[in-house]
């Protein structure tokens, strides 16, 4: 349990049963079949059968996910994959994933590009190109794919990747979730390992 994370909150208990784990007592309420983590992570993303509910004596509720961190870099790698234009939030919760400051983002994205820029993709006050776009996505996927195994990336898949913008003809459009699950994938050429994997 020492790679959970956990997040709190008040629910109800719906019939859990006690267990003791690290030496104190919690209820425990099954698998969470589908979970959102998309607070958690920063970005609309949906887990599967990896969340783990626990209900104390007193209705505290905690969630836990293994490898947080793991997880957001699958969700922002996968987001990446994905052909709809990233919005401004989407990209300050990367640069947050990628633990990175508006300049330090700036200065890996070119040389030209200043803080007051990202800044302004952030809040939607200047749109990114496309070309920006790519460059954002292919640096996120290339620093971050090494803690997503288990999601396909190759370079290749942005540099092909056809841009699509739903706003434009629906302002209220949602990103879809990005959907994983946590489960055993075998590394190239090397061991198998627990990792989140895009869900079929």
């Amino acid at each position: 349990m020492s790679e959970h994370i956990e997040e709190t909150g008040k629910v109800g208990a719906a019939g859990p049963t006690g267990v003791v784990l690290d030496g104190g007592r919690r209820n425990v309420a099954p698998r969470l079949g589908e979970y959102d983590a998309t607070v958690l992570v920063g970005l609309r993303t949906l887990v599967r059968d990896a969340a783990i509910e626990y209900v104390d004596d007193e209705g505290e509720m905690t969630v836990e996910l293994p490898k947080l961190p793991q997880l957001m870099a699958a969700a922002a790698v996968s987001r990446c994959l994905a052909p709809d234009r990233l919005r401004g939030p989407e990209i300050k919760a990367i640069r947050h994933i990628m633990k990175l400051t508006l300049g330090e983002l700036a200065k890996r994205m070119d040389e030209r590009t200043a803080a007051e820029t990202v800044s302004r993709w952030e809040s939607e006050a200047q749109p990114m190109g496309s070309y920006a776009e790519r460059v954002l996505r292919l640096l996120v996927c290339e620093t971050l794919a090494e803690q997503a195994p288990g999601i396909d990336y190759r370079a290749l898949r942005i540099v092909n990747l056809t841009l699509a913008d739903p706003w434009k003809a629906d302002p209220a459009y949602e990103t879809p979730y990005v959907e994983l699950v946590y489960g055993r994938v075998k590394e190239q050429a090397g061991p198998i390992i627990e990792a989140w994997n895009a869900a079929a």
